[in-house]
């Protein structure tokens, strides 16, 4: 394949979206010497990289540190030409990745980064339980992505809601994600202040109030906020519920002139009425 597509100059060589890897003696064993499931996966990607090393030594070869291969493995370490790839996917989207509530994820960060020399990462950002759901991430993402390159990492994939065109906030996450990657270092505050004036106009300063009110109660919970969240998440209150609502009345008002604008306004909207149509009966009582 590399022969057919000389312009590649990386491949993939990853275990499957799920775990049914294999528990044979031989396998087990392996497994339990290197006191991860990632010693053996990291064994057979380093052979394959070894082979395609002797005639492509420009190709690397990319593997996933993924759920159950995301401990480091004691005895095995990454040829150069091998990239792991870690995922958080089990993580807390509320609280930043340094936070003790990821914990264990820090602790697998800074392994890989001690054995390997191209540690990149597969980092996630919608609620892929239900995209249009108010998923209060927006403060944690710069944060996290300095805490990626304060511990080595040096290529980030930030999964979004690429298939579901009126997910979340999604033009704005995108929109932050990229002045991030392009430069870490801007403050997570004042983008979101920049996105909702510009991105609203007058009733931005509503859209960003919203913001705060949903990551405000969201973050008083301290709720495990993994990325398959449902609508009986502890933050989606009655009490914040009315709040946001009359806070889109206002909003939708400012602009209700301008159909560009009330468009993008009522699409930010939808998060509420998806939570309101799926909760309405609970509420009502």
């Amino acid at each position: 394949r590399l022969a057919e597509y000389p312009q590649a100059n990386i491949v993939s060589v990853s275990q499957n979206d799920w775990d049914a890897h294999c528990l044979c003696p031989e396998c087990a064993a392996q497994e339990q010497a290197d006191g991860s499931p990632a010693g053996p996966l990291l064994r057979f990607v380093n052979a394959v990289a070894e082979r395609i090393g002797r005639d492509n030594p420009e190709v690397a070869v990319d593997t996933l540190a993924y759920q159950y291969t995301r401990k480091p493995p004691a005895n095995v370490i990454p040829l150069p030409n091998v990239i792991v790839r870690l995922c958080s996917i089990e993580c807390s989207f509320l609280q930043p990745l340094a936070d003790e509530a990821n914990a264990s994820f820090g602790d697998d960060l800074r392994g890989w980064n001690e054995i390997s020399d191209r540690l990149w990462v597969w980092d996630y950002t919608t609620n892929f339980g239900a995209y249009i759901q108010p998923h209060p991430n927006l403060r944690v993402l710069g944060p996290n992505i300095r805490f990626f390159i304060a511990n080595g990492v040096t290529g980030i994939f930030e999964q979004g809601a690429y298939q579901s065109p009126g997910a979340e906030m999604a033009e704005l996450r995108a929109w932050m994600l990229a002045k991030l990657l392009w430069d870490p270092n801007r403050d997570t505050d004042e983008l979101i202040t920049e996105f909702t004036a510009g991105y609203y106009g007058p009733a931005g300063r509503y859209v960003r109030e919203y913001l705060d009110l949903l990551h405000d109660t969201a973050e008083a919970t301290g709720h495990y906020m993994r990325i398959w969240g449902n609508t009986n998440a502890p933050y989606l209150t009655l009490d914040l519920m009315g709040r946001a609502w009359a806070l889109f009345d206002r909003a939708e008002a400012a602009v209700a002139d301008d159909p560009e604008l009330l468009g993008r306004v009522q699409l930010a909207r939808l998060p509420l009425r998806y939570v309101w149509a799926i909760r309405w009966h609970e509420f009502e009582a």
